[in-house]
């Protein structure tokens, strides 16, 4: 099962108090141990601004950006980091070797909750051994139902770190951190199974955990402007819809039939979702026909049928617009 990711940078209007909107951020580092020539700073929601420094043992590295929203920082791919207008902080990383050892943030103490949740639910990945890529886990012949079970328990625990500095940081933080957490954890729990299936050559029924069909009974869907600016949470609105056509068919005692023409699978995400998430999602799914190289006259029809019934976010019609040129 193949489901592309949305990379891209996204802009949602939020309102930040006018002293914070005015400051710069301040970004700085110091790193021990690094085996590689470069140090690589990349801004999700925001283009233009990343920044690449040649790596030096314990020199700190220092610059400022210009924010207008809450933007997810990584640096050097693994440590992530999320911050807003105004905010300072300060990084001092460790590695052995490829893999960072030990990582320290100071700085303004909201980016400090933060930043230090989003890491200790890391490491409890790494503790764990549990792996968040289908392809490595499915390389490593990772048992379906056991791996459901595990992320269950880790979607509780990761969220449970993130409700601890929930009243240090700003709602729309906590938001964005949250969604990270579940369109992660929620897209491998109801695909790896298919995709278990298929690799390893087994029944479908044999990867199935019991729960697997009520696992997300109880689940809401997130439709506040963090989570639907975060690209995770967004990717995941279209393999949840699938999860729950799925569902739909099980409970029924039918078999599913997936869509495979692109205007089916439109006009299946326009009937499933309302409102901003109906708007999300079909977004995603042009963008990713997109940028897969699609039929460009079907894709051209669609864009323009979206554009004139269901848009409401002007920067998915921007995005769209430039990488339909």
């Amino acid at each position: 099962m193949k489901h592309i990711f949305l990379i891209i940078g996204l802009v949602s209007v939020l309102t930040f108090p006018a002293e914070a909107k005015g400051r710069p951020t301040v970004i700085s580092a110091e790193i021990y141990g690094y085996v590689r020539d470069q140090v690589y700073f990349d801004f999700l929601e925001k283009e233009g601004i990343n920044m690449e420094f040649p790596y030096k043992e314990g020199q700190v590295i220092e610059f400022t950006v210009d924010l207008d929203d809450v933007t997810t920082l990584v640096l050097n791919t693994f440590i992530e980091m999320y911050l807003q207008p105004g905010d300072s902080i300060h990084v001092k990383l460790t590695y052995d070797g490829k893999r960072y050892e030990s990582v320290e943030f100071s700085g303004t103490p909201a980016a400090v909750a933060i930043c230090s949740a989003i890491n200790k639910k890391e490491m409890l990945q790494r503790e764990r051994r549990y792996k968040t890529n289908i392809p490595a886990m499915l390389v490593t012949q990772t048992d379906a139902k056991k791996f459901h079970a595990a992320t269950v328990q880790e979607v509780k625990d990761e969220e449970k770190i993130i409700s601890e500095v929930k009243d240090q940081i700003d709602p729309r933080v906590y938001n964005m951190a949250m969604a990270q957490i579940e369109g992660t954890l929620l897209t491998n729990l109801i695909t790896y199974p298919y995709a278990s299936a298929d690799f390893h050559k087994k029944k479908l029924e044999d990867c199935l955990a019991e729960d697997y069909w009520t696992a997300l009974d109880d689940y809401k869907l997130r439709t506040d402007e963090a989570s639907l600016r975060n690209r995770v949470y967004m990717a995941f609105l279209l393999p949840y819809k699938d999860y729950m056509r799925r569902k739909e068919a099980h409970d029924q005692g039918k078999d599913y039939q997936p869509l495979t023409s692109l205007e089916e699978q439109y006009k299946d995400v326009a009937a499933f979702y309302k409102g901003s998430l109906q708007d999300a999602a079909l977004f995603v799914l042009l963008y990713n026909s997109i940028t897969s190289n699609g039929d460009f006259n079907v894709i051209e029809k669609l864009v323009k049928d979206y554009l004139k019934k269901y848009n409401k976010n002007k920067e998915y019609k921007k995005i769209l617009n430039q990488v339909m040129q």
